[in-house]
C-alpha cells in the first residue's frame, strides 16, 4: 500500500504537468498510467511550445523524466479499477493499493470513430479532426471531409486556409437550404451517397468509395468525431458531466475542481476541445490548485 498526498490518474500531457507543480510543492505525488494516450496514433505532436514536431510518445517520456527527478514524485504502470472513499482518504485500486488525500483525474478522452472499414487504420495518420494538429503537413493536397449526423459546417469554412479542393462527403446527412447557400463557394464540391469503406495504403488515405461503388480520390480526410471519458471512474465517483455536441466531459470550475470535493480534473477530460497545449495548461492548473487545496488557501 502506498501512502501519497495525491494520486494522479493518467501520464500524458495533462497529467505529468499537474505532478511537477505537487512535486515542486513537496509534496508526495504518485502518477497511475496505463500509457494508452489519446494521441497514441500521432506521429508527430505540433503547436507545442518547444516540442514542435515531437512525437507524442516522446514528449510524455521527457516529462516523466522531470517529473520523477524530483524525490517527492513516483509513477505506477497499469490500469486504475475504482476510486472509493472522500476527501482527505481516497483509495485507488490498480497496480498496487493507493492512499491519497486528493485525486486529479487525467485520462483523457476516448474518440468515437463512424465504423467504416479502413478508417480506423489512417486514423491519426491521412484521418484527422484538428487542422491545427495536422493541417500544415496535410496542406495542398485533395482533401475530404466526412459529414457524420451533421453537417460539419465549421470545418467546411476552416479548411479553405489549408486547402483549395475540399470534397464534402454528405455521406447520407441532409444539407439544409441555408447550409447550401454557405457551402457553395470555390475550392469546395459536394459529394452525395453513403460512405462504405475507406481505401488506403499503410494508412494513407486513396479514396472513399461509396453505395454503388463510386469511389472518390483524395489523400487526406477530417472528420470531427464523438468523444466521451476513457474511464468511467469520475462518474463512479458522482462528478458532474457536461454533454456537448461533440461528447461528454468533467464539469470543473477555474481551479479544475469537480464537483466532488477533493477531486480534481485536467486535460481533454475537462474540457470540450482537443488540444496538447491546452491538456498541459490546465494540468499545470489542477496541481497547483491542488496543492493551495491541501494547504487550505484555495479560493472558494
Amino acid at each position: 500500500m502506498i501512502e501519497a498526498d495525491v494520486a494522479v490518474v493518467g501520464g500524458s500531457f495533462a497529467g505529468i504537468s499537474a505532478a511537477i507543480m505537487l512535486a515542486r510543492g513537496r509534496r508526495r505525488v504518485v502518477i497511475i498510467d496505463d500509457g494508452l494516450m489519446r494521441n497514441l496514433y500521432a506521429h508527430a505532436s505540433h503547436g507545442f511550445l518547444g516540442m514542435d514536431g515531437a512525437a507524442p510518445q516522446a514528449i510524455r517520456a521527457k516529462g516523466l523524466a522531470e517529473v520523477l527527478a524530483y524525490p517527492a514524485a513516483r509513477h505506477l504502470e497499469g490500469r486504475v479499477e475504482r476510486i472509493s472513499g472522500q476527501r482527505g482518504a481516497f483509495v485507488l485500486e490498480g497496480p498496487e493499493e493507493v492512499h491519497a488525500a486528493r485525486v486529479i483525474l487525467a485520462y483523457g478522452q476516448r474518440d468515437r470513430l463512424p465504423e467504416i472499414p479502413g478508417l480506423a487504420e489512417c486514423w491519426g495518420k491521412s484521418v484527422v479532426q484538428c487542422p491545427y494538429c495536422h493541417g500544415y503537413e496535410l496542406a495542398d493536397r485533395t482533401t475530404g471531409l466526412l459529414a457524420w449526423e451533421a453537417i460539419p459546417m465549421h470545418h467546411a469554412v476552416h479548411l479553405a486556409d489549408w486547402t483549395d479542393d475540399l470534397i464534402l462527403l454528405e455521406n447520407g446527412v441532409d444539407v439544409t437550404p441555408d447550409q447550401a447557400g454557405e457551402l457553395s463557394r470555390p475550392g469546395l464540391r459536394r459529394q452525395a451517397g453513403k460512405v462504405v469503406r475507406v481505401h488506403h495504403t499503410d494508412g494513407v488515405i486513396q479514396s472513399a468509395e461509396l453505395e454503388g461503388g463510386n469511389r472518390v480520390e483524395m489523400r487526406a480526410l477530417y472528420l470531427v468525431t464523438w468523444q466521451e471519458p476513457a474511464s468511467s471512474l469520475g462518474e463512479d465517483l458522482g462528478c458532474e458531466v457536461v454533454e456537448t455536441p461533440m461528447g461528454r466531459h468533467l464539469k470543473v470550475d477555474d481551479h479544475q475542481r469537480t464537483t466532488v470535493p477533493g477531486v480534481f480534473a485536467a486535460g481533454d477530460l475537462a474540457r470540450p476541445y482537443p488540444s496538447a497545449t491546452q491538456a498541459a495548461s490546465t494540468g499545470n492548473r489542477a496541481g497547483a490548485a491542488c496543492h493551495q487545496d491541501l494547504l487550505g488557501i484555495l479560493d472558494n
